[in-house]
Order: structure tokens, then C-alpha cells, then sequence
């Protein structure tokens, strides 16, 4: 019934899903669903209420059931513990096993989708949004029935172990601190079940959300080469597909979905501004760049604007950023405007005069004495007062701020690309997500300016203070902690169009800026919050407190051995025991335990150990490049070249931008006479760090041995500019003459092969005359060099000689020879005052001679004079 009706078919396409195949298991699988309810229509919008979280209209005819209206109601105004234990599905959702009954009709599918939206809700805020509702296990598992006993200790330790187990990913452990996490796991049993629903058109949505959520729960020790865990990427890609489909109907196929969606863009265009289609793109778009999937972000963030209407630019303005400013100068500035209504603000948005400023996170305002404005004040009046944007809008720009930072190196250039964004979005702000978002944002770049570090540590910390209702620094009072806060309904509108990142990584990464500034027992307590004992006990022993911090171990071991716990106590002992202790108890498993046995062998002095233990450390967990450089620096030293080699390749593929790796991998090739292969290496590596001179040096060699003297002459040239720089090393040697010599001889050889070799076949006069040109243009490059080394090298003979060389083999001008000549003859004699040896007097010799023969060559009378004197004085320098 439901595939044959026209009408129903429309209201299920609401977001661009046509009509699926349900996933609910049923007892029959070739029973047929039933029951399709008349108010067909009402339940669809039922489900957009659900999605933008607003109240239901009762007024509207064919609503189902009360109750379901009442759970929606629920969820509107933030009972999300009261909705959930007005489910039917509950109960049976927390038997052990779990049990999911099949849903015989729409409202049965569309009440399964409420308890999961329920559970969902609460566990965000629980440990994303806030208010924080405190441990609610107990009542939880209290809905299993009138029956149901009150957990144990033991019970309970049970059933959190079951859930983290069941919740890990592609071996990827989930988050200890993490707040009731069983409601996270009942989401995922409610959500899994309806994906390509018929009935449920917006189901897709909430499994993306679950997915978004699902990767920032899990503890993902490194960072492999994107996706992050493959296999939840997989899981969320095939969302993605399915939600393709609706957002880009009727587009030309292509071979990428990145490629797809630019081509829908330009092609034909949107159908009609479509602000649940625009906002459908939005959560996309943020999925694929959680996943580092940034090549895929951007499209769908162009075509939740394109939905949108939102009509945009970065352009420049004259303004002033600091008080004591008298001129306007030219300031990036972003110039958007809205074009449809917000679907948040449907039960009413912000007053148009502004925002309930308590409702909102406190913000932290520059000290009163420092120079700078809070906002950039620019000439235009218009730019100061802008008109406001819909909240889907601001979030749209936010994205194209997180784009700008996900695909730019982290640095001054980029924050002034971002900055902009962020002013935007907070000229007008009625949402306390996208508000808490913008300002995280911008604490993170004030972060690295000296000015503003202060006004952005303090604002970290009230972000995440906002979470819980205790008094502290940034909320003092009772009013502000309690009464002045929003609500959790609000602060969950427009969560999931924001990247806004869980309690417990914003307090990782507020500890670990209170570390780098020296606040280490502040960071401490903070790291120890979020259980991270690694830094905790680093942290203590910075403070001093080594004593404190082994106390805190053993606290923890004796609660529950885990091999992280003994090795961080062989950190603090330099106790190797304790890591042979973590080896053993983790089954041979535990990389870092070897690693750490590894580096004390290193500090010891036992390379062939350490080689042993590092080899053992890199095969069970190889994506640990910091193991893999020491790996390789200890292969060096024995000379196990191929091992060193595979161990520095490891280190390149997984950290791109580390130089040092690239240099090593460049002199093992060097090393091994591949100059061909170690070229490329050490260009990489001086992409990274141009200032390191001994990569130069290789280079220098290698483009020597290759024969390419233009970037033989470019390293040279550098290596002459460190040694005559103010601040220059100590160490750096100087020019060597081999290699200057046989770098003109090699430009002049070429230049000679040009001219006079034989062409090869299909070779043309064209290509030919270009290959000479090249080659009397290096040449020149050649004399250049040789003009800046005898500026500094003035009185090195060596510079001269290779000069007149130089000279006579391009067919100078006999006076130009005969200059370079004498310059070569004086610092010859200059060299033999200072006492020069035998070999010193026979150059000066036979400089003497040829100068004197080039000047007899001559018919003047006055340069038969001058080689008469230059004879004379050399003689009398050898009576001397």
C-alpha cells in the first residue's frame, strides 16, 4: 500500500529518502508489514519535531496516540529521563540479552525512534551539553521491571566492562570517563534496527549523529593515515550514500561522491531553497571532516549553503583592530547574508533587540588595559552592524572556518583566515551551542597570541565549567551555575549542526595548555579527571611531586593491575622490572613496555638490546613513529642499513613533516650510492627545515654525483649565505675547492657535450638549441657563484685560480684573464708572507710565470715593463 501511494511517497521523501527495505528482524521474514496507519502524514511531521526538536502542533488531524504525542512533547522540553520511562521498548531493551520486539507499524517504529532519541539525548547531555544529571544507572536499569533487584558493586562493574566491550571499534577501546554510557549503547540498539526504514525517512539522520558521536567516544591512541577506525567509517560512509541519494536527486553519477556533489552544484543546481536539506548536508559535511574525510567536507558544506541561500564572501574592508590605531588599514572581514527561515527557530528565535545574554556561556572579555578591540571596528558603518543570520546559517559559516583550519598548516596565516568566520558568527548569537562553539574556536587560535592567552585560558575553563552545576572560578554564585543557566532542551537544538567536542576532550586539551604554560598541579588534577595517567604522572613530576605521583599509581594498581599502570610506575622509578611486569601481565601485547626497555638500553649504551627491543616494540604496534625513528637512529649506529632504512621509511609515511626522518632516509641512500633515491628524500626533508645546513651538505654531494649543477650552485648558494650570516653555527665548514672545481668543470663539460655532441634520434634543431641555451644559462649561474664565494673568500687562491679557469675556457677578454690573474698572483704572495709552504712558492711560481708570459705576449712596451717588475719582485721575494 505504502510503495503504490503518490502521496505518501512525498511525505517519506522529505529529506531526499525515497522508500527502503525496513531492518527490523521480524518472526516471519516474509511476513508482510501491516497496519499502516491512516495519519501517515502526521507522523512524518511528527518526525521533524523530533529532528529540530520542537513541540507538536495538536491541532493538526490524523496525530497518532497520545502518549507518542506526549514523548515527543517530552523531548521538546528536555525530559528526555521521563520520555524514556514512558517507552514500551525499554524493559525488554535492558533484558539480558537485549530484546528489540518488532514494530508492526509506523507509530511502533516511530515509538522505537523516540526511545532512542530519549537515551541519545540524555547520554549528550550527560557528557556534552550539560546540565550535568548525575549517575543514572541505577535508575535506569531500575526500568527493567518490578522485579529488578538493586546492582551490587560487582554487578555494576559487570555491566559498565559489557558496555565499553560492546561499544569498542576496530580494536579501539571506549573512553573510561565517559558518563552513562549505557544510554549510549540503548541509542545504538534503537537506531541500528531502523536504518533505511520505510516508515522513518529522518532514521538515516539519527544514525549519522550516532556515528559522529560514536568516533569521539572511542580512545584512539594514534592517529593512522585517514579514516580513523576503517571499520565505524564504513558504517558511516553507508549513511552517507543513502542520504546522497535525497540531497542530490537525479545528479549526474560519477566516480566519487566528492565529484558528485560538486557536479550537482554546477550543473542544474538545487531544486528550491530547502533549509532540513540544507541542514541534512551540514551534519554530512561535519561527519566526513570528523573522519578526515576533509576532500568530501567541503562539497557537502557548499551545498548545505547552496539549500540554504546563504550568500557569502571573504572580502576586505579598512578598519582597526587596536585602540591606539589612528589610520584605517585594510581587514579581512566575511560578508554573508541569510535567505530563508531558520527550521531551529520555529518556536520563536532570539528578540530582535538581542539575545537573553543568561541563557548563553559566559564570555571572557579583554583585559581593559590591553590594546587591542574586541571586534574589529571598521570605517564602513554598515560592516559594524550587519544584519543577523538564521542559526543554520552561522553554523554553515563555522563549518567553512573548521574547513579552512582541517585543510591549512596550523599558523599565524591561518588564524587570520578563521578569524573573520568566528567575528561573523558572533556579531548576533541566540543559541547557546553554536555560541559555546565559536567561542571555543576562538579561545583555541587566542591561545598562541602572547596579548590574549589569558582572556582565551579563561575562557576554555568557562566552557567547560558551563557543563557541570558546581561553583567554581567562572560561575560564583548560585545564579550563575543553576538559575542563569540554559536548559539542556536548548542547549541540544542545534548540537549536532556544530562541532563541538565532548567534556572530557575539552578538558584534555585545557590541561594540556595549563601544562605547556607551567601550571602543572592545575593539569595535573585536570588530567587526572579525565584519566589521563601518562600526563597526570608527568605533570606530578614536573611539580616535584614524584612522590605524590607514585602514590597515585599504586592507588590505581591496586584498585586494578593494567600494564599502563606499571609502566608509568617504571617512568617514575627508571625501574626496568616494572616494565618486564607490564610485558608479562599484558601477554606480550603492550608496545610501550618495550619501547621504554628499548630507550633505557639506547641511554645505557646496549645497541644491539635496543635494537632487539625496539624491533619487538614497532611489530606490535607500528603505528608508533616516535619507536620507529629510535628504531632507525640505533640501526644506524650498528649499520644495519636495510633495517634503518624500512624503519625511517615507516616514520615518513605515518608524519609526513618530519625532517629529521627524511634526512636520515636521504643519507642511508647516500650511503648505500643511490643518489637517485636520496634526492627526493632530501628535499623533502629541507621542505620542512631549510635552515639545516648538513642537509645541504648532502644535497650538495648528491646533486654532484647527478650531475645537476643548477641545484648543485642552489646549495651552494645557501650553504655560503649560513656561513656569512650574523647568527651562524660555529660548525659549518667551509666551501670545499674539490667541489667548486668540479662544478665548473661539470657546467663546462656539459655546455661543450651540448654544443659539439651528436643528437639522438628524433632529437630537433629546436630541442637542441634549447638544451644549449639551458646549459649557457648554468654556466652563468656558475660565474655568479664564483663572484659571491671571492667576495668572501678574498683572499683564497684557490678562488681566483678556478676563476681564471673559468675565464680563459669561455673565451674572456685577455684583460679580464689578465686582472683575474694578478688578483690569483697577489693572494698567492700574500699567503707566502704568512709564512706559506714549498708548495706555495711553486704556485706563486708559475702564477708569476703566466702572468708574465700573457704580458710578453703583448707588443706594448708598458707590458713588457710590467712582466719585467713582476719577475724582479718575485726574485727578490725568493732572495728574501
Amino acid at each position: 500500500k505504502m510503495a503504490n501511494d503518490e502521496s505518501d511517497d512525498e511525505e517519506f521523501d522529505l529529506f531526499g529518502l525515497g522508500p527502503g527495505v525496513t531492518s527490523l528482524s521480524t518472526e516471519d521474514e516474509e511476513e508482510e508489514v501491516v497496519g499502516v496507519e491512516a495519519g501517515q502524514t502526521s507522523l512524518s511531521t511528527l518526525e521533524v519535531s523530533v529532528l529540530w526538536h520542537h513541540r507538536v502542533d495538536r491541532s493538526m488531524s490524523g496525530l497518532p496516540h497520545a502518549n507518542v504525542l506526549d514523548m515527543v512533547d517530552l523531548l521538546a522540553e528536555g525530559e528526555y529521563l521521563k520520555a524514556i520511562e514512558s517507552s514500551p521498548y525499554i524493559r525488554p531493551l535492558l533484558s539480558s540479552p537485549p530484546f528489540l520486539p518488532s514494530p508492526k507499524t509506523p507509530t511502533d517504529c516511530f515509538k522505537v525512534l523516540l526511545t532512542g532519541v530519549a537515551c541519545f539525548n540524555l547520554y549528550l547531555q550527560s557528557n556534552y551539553s550539560g546540565p550535568d544529571p548525575g549517575d543514572l544507572l541505577p535508575r535506569i536499569m531500575a526500568l527493567r521491571g518490578a522485579g529488578a533487584v538493586e546492582m551490587d558493586d560487582a554487578e555494576r562493574s559487570a555491566l559498565e566492562t559489557d558496555t565499553m566491550n560492546a561499544l569498542s571499534v576496530g580494536g579501539e577501546l571506549v573512553t573510561p570517563v565517559s558518563k552513562n554510557l549505557i544510554l549510549f549503547r540503548l541509542a545504538r540498539d534503537c537506531f541500528t534496527p531502523l536504518k533505511n526504514n520505510p516508515h522513518l525517512p529522518t532514521a538515516d539522520i539519527h544514525l549519522l549523529r550516532l556515528h559522529r558521536r560514536h568516533f569521539e567516544l572511542l580512545l584512539i591512541d594514534s592517529q593512522p593515515p585517514p579514516p580513523f577506525v576503517p571499520e565505524l567509517w564504513e558504517e558511516a560512509a553507508a549513511v552517507v550514500a543513502r542520504l546522497l541519494e535525497g540531497l542530490c536527486p537525479e545528479a549526474e553519477e560519477m566516480p566519487t561522491v566528492s565529484e558528485t556533489v560538486k557536479a550537482f552544484i554546477a550543473g542544474k543546481g538545487v531544486p528550491a531553497l530547502d533549509a532540513q536539506k540544507s541542514a541534512t548536508a551540514l551534519e554530512v559535511g561535519l561527519t566526513c571532516s570528523l573522519f578526515e574525510q576533509h576532500n568530501l567536507g567541503k562539497p557537502f558544506f557548499n551545498l548545505a549553503a547552496a539549500y540554504s541561500g546563504l550568500s557569502w564572501e571573504v572580502t576586505g574592508a579598512e578598519g582597526k583592530k587596536t585602540k591606539y590605531q589612528t589610520e584605517d588599514i585594510a581587514q579581512m572581514v566575511v560578508v554573508a547574508e541569510s535567505a530563508i527561515e531558520d527550521p531551529y527557530e520555529k518556536d520563536g528565535g532570539a528578540d530582535e533587540e538581542g539575545e537573553n545574554e543568561a541563557a548563553l556561556p559566559k564570555t571572557e572579555k579583554l583585559d581593559e588595559h590591553s590594546h587591542l578591540n574586541e571586534r574589529t571596528k571598521f570605517k564602513d558603518p554598515e560592516l559594524n552592524e550587519r544584519a543577523r543570520l538564521t542559526r543554520l546559517d552561522q553554523c554553515i559559516l563555522l563549518s567553512f572556518c573548521l574547513d579552512v583550519q582541517n585543510t591549512n598548516p596550523a599558523s599565524g596565516l591561518t588564524t587570520s583566515q578563521m578569524s573573520p568566520y568566528l567575528e561573523r558568527v558572533l556579531l548576533h548569537h541566540s543559541s547557546w551551542t553554536i555560541y559555546s562553539a565559536t567561542l571555543l574556536t576562538r579561545a583555541k587560535l587566542e591561545c598562541e597570541s602572547g596579548s590574549r592567552r589569558e582572556r582565551a585560558i579563561l575562557q576554555i575553563q568557562a566552557l567547560a565549567d558551563q557543563h557541570s552545576t558546581r561553583l567554581t572560578i567562572t560561575q560564583s554564585t548560585y545564579k550563575s551555575a543553576v538559575e542563569d543557566a540554559a536548559p539542556p532542551q536548548d542547549r541540544l537544538i542545534d548540537y549536532h549542526a556544530t562541532h563541538y567536542p565532548p567534556r572530557w576532550a575539552v578538558l584534555a586539551d585545557l590541561a594540556g595548555r595549563y601544562a605547556k604554560m607551567g601550571i602543572v598541579a592545575t593539569a595535573a588534577d585536570m588530567f587526572e579527571e579525565v584519566h589521563m595517567w601518562d600526563e597526570v604522572v608527568e605533570c606530578l613530576k614536573h611539580a616535584g611531586k614524584t612522590n605524590v605521583a607514585i602514590d597515585i599509581v599504586k592507588k590505581r594498581l591496586a584498585e586494578r593491575e593494567t600494564p599502563r599502570m606499571y609502566a608509568a610506575l617504571g617512568d617514575l622509578t627508571d625501574d626496568k622490572a616494572w616494565y618486564d611486569k607490564a610485558w608479562e601481565l599484558s601477554g606480550g601485547r603492550y608496545a610501550r613496555a618495550r619501547a621504554a626497555l628499548g630507550r633505557m638500553a639506547f641511554d645505557a649504551g646496549d645497541l644491539p638490546k635496543a635494537r632487539e627491543y625496539m624491533y619487538e616494540a614497532c611489530e606490535i604496534k607500528p603505528l608508533a613513529p616516535s619507536a620507529w625513528f629510535l628504531l632507525g637512529t640505533v640501526c644506524m649506529r650498528l649499520e644495519d642499513w636495510d633495517l634503518a632504512l624500512k624503519s625511517f621509511t615507516q616514520v615518513v609515511q605515518q608524519r609526513p613533516d618530519d625532517c629529521d626522518a627524511w634526512a636520515n632516509v636521504g643519507s642511508i641512500h647516500i650511503r648505500n650510492k643511490q643518489p637517485e633515491s636520496a634526492l627526493p628524500a632530501l628535499n623533502e626533508s629541507l621542505k620542512q627545515r631549510r635552515e639545516n645546513w648538513r642537509v645541504w651538505i648532502n644535497k650538495l654531494y648528491v646533486c654532484m654525483d647527478l650531475g645537476k649543477v643548477d641545484e648543485a650552485v642552489q646549495s651552494l648558494h645557501t650553504l655560503v649565505t649560513f656561513k656569512t650570516s650574523r647568527n651562524t653555527m660555529k660548525d659549518i665548514p667551509d666551501v670545499d675547492p674539490k667541489v667548486v672545481r668540479s662544478l665548473v668543470y661539470t657546467a663546462l663539460v656539459q655546455l661543450k657535450e651540448a654544443r659539439e655532441g651528436e643528437m639522438a634520434e628524433g632529437e630537433s634543431e629546436e630541442t637542441r638549441a634549447a638544451l644549449v641555451t639551458s646549459k649557457e644559462r648554468t654556466l652563468v649561474r656558475v660565474g655568479e657563484l664564483l663572484g659571491r664565494i671571492s667576495s668572501v673568500l678574498k683572499t683564497a687562491p684557490w678562488v681566483w685560480e678556478l676563476y681564471v679557469f673559468y675565464y680563459e675556457s669561455l673565451g674572456k677578454p685577455r684583460e679580464l684573464v689578465i686582472e683575474t690573474c694578478m688578483k690569483h698572483h697577489r693572494s698567492l704572495m700574500a699567503k707566502w708572507g704568512d709564512g706559506g709552504d714549498e708548495e706555495i712558492v711553486r704556485a706563486a711560481c708559475m702564477a708569476t710565470c703566466k702572468v708574465a708570459g700573457m704580458y710578453l705576449e703583448s707588443e706594448d712596451v708598458q707590458d713588457k715593463s710590467r712582466a719585467r717588475m713582476l719577475v724582479n719582485g718575485f726574485m727578490k721575494k725568493v732572495e728574501w
